[in-house]
């Protein structure tokens, strides 16, 4: 097989593809011209032996081979933006983006803290935050997303992992709900209000429930909501009661219309660490950004 003529630029443009779908928005995206992004296209599907994206009734989709190189695709160019990279990363001067996906939860508990010291080091720095859905650890493994930050659950194979920190969990509740007025909250204090719970990924009970269930108890949930700022809000005007792991409550407290108590019986903890892919491990300007995480992680604690 020839693969003459498939250079950097070529296979940023299959890459392109991938996302847009659509000639026209690579060109844009790329600063080129939409004939020469065609010919970028005519020249893989020749070298490659297959059409890559084909019509269809809602527009262009990727054909089966296509869909088998991404993963490939994406280290390639990974290596390759490494291989031809200054060996030198200068956080100082850099302009870099980096892509961190995470849940709601993440973004309260590690950004503030990440961003507000990056901003002190490292100003030319960028990050985009992408949501993390069911198809994030296969993103992380296809170089769509840099960092995942997640629970202390098996990663999947080829993906390495550091540890940030252990969590536990807070009450939250309106600043001047009686619960507060009476001294320590006590379970069945507790259980005599209605209920908040986070459920990103669905769900009617979790973990607080499992822990009562524990000590024979159950609660009655009023609200199931997967966005933790605005069950925040919620809370401040009613008087329901939200259990939810303690960095987040520190964050949503600061409003000063919530207040936070220690949850009257024990709720087990989790552990909380970012993942990334073995491709990324030697990358200078990557190794900088996950000692970075730590850092802030240690000075938010």
């Amino acid at each position: 097989m020839n693969y003459a003529g498939l250079d950097l630029d070529t296979l940023l443009v299959l890459q392109s593809l991938y996302e847009t779908r659509n000639t026209t928005r690579t060109a844009e995206r790329l600063n080129m011209s939409q004939p020469g992004v065609s010919r970028k296209l005519a020249l893989l599907r020749a070298v490659l032996g297959d059409p890559l994206m084909v019509r269809a009734p809602g527009g262009m989709i990727l054909t089966e081979r296509a869909m088998a190189l991404r993963g490939p695709l994406e280290s390639v160019i990974a290596q390759l933006t490494v291989f031809l990279s200054p060996s030198e990363f200068d956080p100082a001067t850099s302009t870099r983006v980096f892509r961190l996906t995470t849940t709601d939860y993440g973004a309260l508990a590690v950004l503030p803290a990440l961003m507000a010291h990056l901003s002190r080091i490292a100003p030319g720095i960028g990050l985009e935050v992408l949501g993390f859905g069911p198809d994030a650890m296969r993103q992380l493994g296809e170089g769509q997303t840099d960092l995942v930050f997640y629970t202390d659950d098996p990663a999947p194979d080829g993906l390495r992992a550091r540890n940030l920190y252990t969590e536990d969990y807070a009450c939250l509740v309106r600043h001047d709900h009686s619960i507060l007025q009476d001294g320590p909250v006590t379970v069945d204090a507790f259980l005599n209000w209605p209920q908040a719970l986070i459920a990103v990924f669905g769900g009617r009970t979790g973990v607080v429930d499992e822990a009562l269930a524990l000590i024979g108890r159950s609660r009655r949930i009023s609200l199931y909501i997967p966005y933790f700022a605005t069950a925040a809000t919620i809370i401040a005007a009613s008087d329901m009661v939200l259990t939810l792991p303690t960095r987040a409550a520190r964050q949503l407290v600061q409003t000063g219309r919530i207040a936070t108590f220690p949850a009257p019986f024990e709720i087990p903890g989790f552990g909380y660490r970012m993942l990334w892919h073995e491709r990324s491990q030697q990358d200078e300007g990557h190794r900088w950004l996950r000692d970075q995480v730590g850092i802030s992680g240690e000075n938010a604690a």
